[in-house]
């Protein structure tokens, strides 16, 4: 009797389509996966400021050398290591799933040795890969991606936590946004047959009303009342005049990490409570312009990955205004950005001051108690 072949499902983003809620979706409901014949395993390994439900950084994340330096030796000892781990899976389990958002575009450095690495352990006929992405219409997610690096400016030291929305529209990252030149780069190691492609967009889903819905049928599952849905699991952005101040933050020559943390702090309450109206980043006439040059690939992609015949993207413009940092909302944003902060500070301050005062008592007491002992 031939062996039934295992299934590696691989989701690999793209980053800014809801990743981080798929990820803590799956390791919170790895029970209710388990009793359908998949896996969401957690290898035990943890990287400075990735967060923990991103079981398949492994691929791509780093070891050290005795020059605490990443060595591509190491790396793939890591990767070696957590197929050991796979395989013993699979003697449980039918799919394996893992995720990794970074896969999209750091997949194919070092000419691709990320995936020539799965395609060897392909070979091997111990599982089929499936590749699952999910493509945002290419403006939806450059805005997405440019807000999230301003919003967390991670390590500081990158002038693209200053870049404006206007200079990065001068020169956008050509070769994050051409969705079918990538993918065609992943199918050349892999196989097209291997790639599971998904619409992100939150009132067009190929399948369901959300996108675990829709996961879930990409992995060959259906949603049911079996699984749990954690609401808190948002990685809200900031509002595009709280952004701006962020931009205009991270600028300043002494900030640092702590710095960095109450400002997104006090800028997502701030978001919270904007009254900005709802604008595009772009004119009608300069999004129609930008999504030309992806209009090709991405008919393409619905074609020959979708088997579609309408536009991958349905085109829709949701305002006839256009944000500038000039906006009626920008004064009343930075005065209650202001507030929180001086709120959060006068707060940490009184904390602070109670905190003392419980050690000062210990100590007072502490000094008491050994003034007694001295005495007799």
């Amino acid at each position: 009797m031939m062996k039934k072949m295992k299934t590696l499902y691989l989701h690999i983003g793209t980053p800014k389509t809801a990743t981080t809620a798929l990820q803590f979706f799956c390791a919170e409901n790895e029970k209710v996966l388990n009793t359908y014949g998949y896996t969401y395993p957690n290898f035990g390994i943890r990287y400075k400021s990735i967060g923990r439900c991103r079981n398949g950084h492994f691929l791509i994340g780093g070891g050290h050398g005795e020059s605490g330096k990443e060595t591509l030796e190491k790396k793939d000892n890591t990767i070696a290591h957590c197929f050991e781990q796979i395989y013993e899976l699979f003697n449980q389990y039918d799919n394996v799933i893992l995720s990794d958002e970074g896969l999209w575009r750091r997949g194919i450095w070092h000419e691709g040795r990320i995936w020539k690495k799965l395609r060897e352990e392909m070979d091997k006929n111990i599982f089929s890969l499936k590749v699952i992405v999910y493509l945002r219409r290419q403006d939806e997610f450059l805005y997405s991606r440019w807000n999230q690096r301003i919003k967390a400016a991670v390590g500081l030291a990158s002038p693209d936590y200053v870049t404006t929305w206007q200079e990065l529209m001068n020169h956008p990252p050509q070769s994050i946004l051409n969705y079918y030149e990538m993918l065609n780069k992943i199918a050349d190691y892999i196989g097209k047959e291997s790639i599971i492609v998904r619409r992100f967009d939150k009132n067009h889903f190929l399948y369901g009303q959300t996108i675990y819905e829709d996961f879930l049928h990409a992995i060959g599952l259906e949603y049911s009342e079996k699984f749990h849905i954690n609401e808190n699991v948002r990685n809200i952005s900031l509002t595009k005049n709280n952004t701006e101040i962020k931009r205009i933050l991270n600028g300043l020559p002494s900030i640092d990490e702590s710095c960095n943390k109450i400002f997104r702090i006090c800028l997502s309450q701030n978001s919270s409570h904007s009254t900005e109206a709802a604008c595009n980043m772009l004119s009608k006439q300069e999004l129609r312009k930008f999504l030309s040059h992806y209009q090709e690939g991405n008919r393409k992609i619905a074609q020959e990955y979708l088997n579609m015949k309408e536009n991958l993207f349905p085109f829709s413009y949701q305002s006839a205004e256009k944000w500038t940092p000039q906006n009626k909302a920008m004064t009343e944003d930075l005065i209650r950005f202001i507030g929180n902060l001086a709120i959060y500070l006068l707060k940490e301050r009184e904390r602070q001051k109670r905190l003392l005062k419980k050690h000062a008592h210990a100590i007072a007491t502490l000094e008491k108690k050994y003034a007694n002992k001295s005495l007799t």
